[in-house]
């Protein structure tokens, strides 16, 4: 399955690689599906087998440059900062007024043996979505943002959100499309943070349609993931899961890329850089596809676009941590 990558990638190691910008040839697209379709192939569980010679070959291109970061992280003490709530749950929005209602109130019903509050960073939707947010606003739990700038993608409404005055001392993702699976989610997330000592935790999902029935490939669980490896692996793989979850402290310090694709990913590598990132295999999320998703049908333009920036994000990534191990390697008691 690998031989071509492995082949790419060795390639690489002894010569640049150069993009030519313009049409060589063309071929036939064989496979006509919508691009929302095709984003999980590399997670359907009956393609185990090839992301597994994947994981080998990018592993040992890791470590032949000198990227190849051990299982060893620094330590989380949770006791940075002020915080009033123990969890923030962050909903960037935009035009949902169809979903927005059932995201809101699935949050709002989170069962927890701590405080927590909703942050809903509305980026100025005009199809009633402010309104239906404003239906909640007894509940004092909610804070709906509206920012005063009119150029935040997904990743800029996160930082409004992560560094308002009254977030929670973890960040927890939730998008306006989809709910969570059950009241208890929230409190699952918490728990793990403490109970793997990391500094940000990905969840389990299901993937359904509009009406929350499940759709194939089903439970997304990224168990390809492994605490000895997988941040290592994170730097091949299209993504890293969801729900999202994040120690508050090391998020403000990174902050979210603004941009609407990939900020999450970007956000993974780099923590994942120092720090463990947990991972509950129980489903907390539904996923909902549906034909207003923003990647549900993307163009080829698009698409290429989106590759091209978590190519980007990956080559950033790998020269990051070579010079890390460098430096390591220069001062190693430092």
């Amino acid at each position: 399955f690998a031989g071509l990558y492995d082949l790419r990638l060795k390639v690489s190691q002894k010569n640049p690689l150069v993009h030519i910008n313009e049409y060589l040839y063309t071929e036939i697209e064989e496979d006509t599906r919508a691009s929302g379709q095709k984003l999980f192939d590399y997670v359907d569980p009956k393609n185990r087998q090839v992301q597994l010679e994947m994981e080998q070959a990018c592993t040992q291109h890791l470590k032949d440059l000198g990227a190849w970061l051990e299982p060893t992280f620094e330590p989380i003490a949770f006791d940075k900062g002020d915080f009033t709530y123990e969890a923030s749950v962050i909903i960037p929005v935009r035009n949902r007024i169809r979903t927005i209602r059932d995201a809101i109130s699935s949050v709002l019903s989170q069962q927890t043996d701590f405080p927590f509050n909703l942050i809903v960073v509305d980026n100025h939707s005009t199809d009633g979505t402010t309104e239906a947010i404003a239906e909640f606003k007894n509940d004092e739990r909610l804070i709906h943002i509206v920012p005063e700038r009119d150029d935040l993608g997904i990743g800029g409404c996160w930082n409004m959100g992560v560094h308002h005055p009254q977030c929670g001392k973890f960040a927890v993702q939730l998008d306006s499309d989809d709910v969570y699976s059950g009241d208890d989610t929230l409190q699952k997330i918490v728990d793990a943070f403490y109970a793997q000592n990391c500094a940000m935790v990905v969840g389990t999902y299901q993937m359904t349609n509009f009406n929350m029935e499940m759709i194939p490939p089903g439970i997304i669980d990224h168990r390809e993931w492994t605490p000895h490896n997988g941040r290592n692996n994170a730097l091949r793989i299209n993504g890293l899961g969801a729900p999202r979850a994040f120690y508050t402290p090391v998020l403000r310090e990174i902050k979210v890329p603004n941009t609407s694709y990939g900020e999450d990913y970007a956000l993974g590598l780099n923590i994942s850089r120092h720090y463990q990132i947990g991972r509950i295999y129980d489903v907390l999320y539904l996923c909902r596809r549906w034909e207003d998703n923003s990647d549900a049908s993307l163009d080829i333009v698009k698409m290429n676009g989106h590759n091209f920036y978590k190519d980007s994000i990956r080559t950033w990534e790998l020269q990051a941590r070579k010079r890390m191990k460098h430096r390591r390697e220069l001062f190693p008691h430092k």
